[in-house]
């Protein structure tokens, strides 16, 4: 007998979906991983659930985006609206950052990747736990593929839990410390502070787990941990893009006749607003900017009407070098190459 779980405040949770399978699974799964302290309720439509929402004190709503009988965002925007103090989960088939950023801007709290497995239900009721305030299990563990870090620490935060984080690659990699839903202190290996957090939020692979809090030696962080998350994720994206301009750098690097051209002299890679995101010893940065849109605004023109396909990029012939163009719908890239002379003179 355990006298402490029958006075724990019950909680009452609203999954909605459109496979009736699911819910009856999904439903059974969480009862018993919450020891019946969850009181579940199920709805197939955005109607039922509504409707039960009327007459519920629901606390936490779990719905799938992906049901095409149901409108998640319209579904989402009217939890928003007259269920304000309500925790909205969105379900969805992939978790990428693409749709992160919208779901969380509409009013989610949090965007997983729909369970099916008895491992994922077990991994996703141990975040809705966290998320909803309930003690996080000590313990909690698992694989970074599978369970995004930025997810644990927004989960931890949402929450006001106290909390150490501890990263794993073979070994203990670094803590990120959490007190009262605000990160602390961070330290990876020899680096701490904000620059030990990003780096363990550019891992890829990897465990964690979820240990008591106890004070750190020093506080190192003082930022929000919406703005830390959101620079980590700009940081993430910045690597994309040059890593994206490294295959463009060597695409561009030979000529028509596939001989080397020379080293880069300099590249620039900006938004497709114009919004400079990496410049690698570029002299006039504005220059090349509004030369890249002026060669992108023109394809969009003239390609469709010639019917000519897709422009992949543009080369351009320079004294003592040439330079290449790369004009896509995310970002624009510009890299100078020098003429390697060795090659011309032969």
């Amino acid at each position: 007998m355990e006298p402490e779980k029958k006075n724990q405040h019950k909680r009452h949770v609203l999954i909605v979906d459109d496979d009736r399978d699911y819910l009856a699974m999904s439903g059974d799964s969480f009862g018993a991983l919450s020891e019946s302290c969850w009181q579940i309720y199920t709805a197939s439509s955005a109607d039922q659930a509504l409707e039960i929402l009327k007459t519920n004190t629901i606390e936490l709503v779990i719905f799938n985006a992906n049901a095409p009988t149901l409108d998640g965002a319209r579904f989402l925007d009217s939890l928003c609206q007259h269920h304000p103090t309500l925790k909205r989960v969105v379900m969805t088939s992939t978790a990428t950052d693409e749709k992160h950023t919208p779901s969380l801007a509409s009013g989610a709290d949090l965007l997983l990747e729909k369970p099916v497995s008895p491992e994922g239900l077990k991994s996703f009721f141990d975040r809705l736990c966290a998320l909803s305030g309930c003690a996080t299990p000590q313990g909690f563990q698992g694989v970074l593929h599978s369970v995004g870090l930025s997810d644990l620490v927004q989960m931890e935060c949402l929450a006001r839990n106290s909390s150490i984080l501890e990263l794993y690659r073979e070994q203990l990699l670094g803590r990120i410390y959490i007190e009262d839903g605000q990160i602390i202190h961070a330290v990876c290996g020899e680096i701490s502070g904000e620059v030990a957090f990003y780096k363990m939020l550019a891992l890829a692979g990897g465990t964690f787990e979820l240990h008591e809090f106890e004070q750190p030696p020093e506080r190192t962080v003082n930022r929000t941990w919406e703005f830390l998350l959101a620079e980590a994720k700009r940081r993430r994206e910045l690597l994309d893009l040059r890593a994206k301009a490294g295959e463009a750098s060597s695409a561009g690097a030979e000529t028509v006749s596939g001989k080397p051209a020379g080293q880069a002299s300099e590249m620039l890679i900006c938004s497709g607003t114009g919004e400079v995101l990496y410049n690698w010893r570029c002299p006039a940065p504005a220059g090349r900017v509004a030369l890249m849109q002026i060669v992108a605004h023109r394809a969009g023109l003239l390609i469709p009407e010639l019917q000519l396909g897709k422009l992949d990029r543009l080369e351009i012939q320079l004294t003592g070098g040439r330079a290449v163009l790369q004009p896509r719908a995310d970002r624009l890239v510009f890299l100078r190459a020098a003429v390697n002379h060795a090659d011309h003179e032969g």
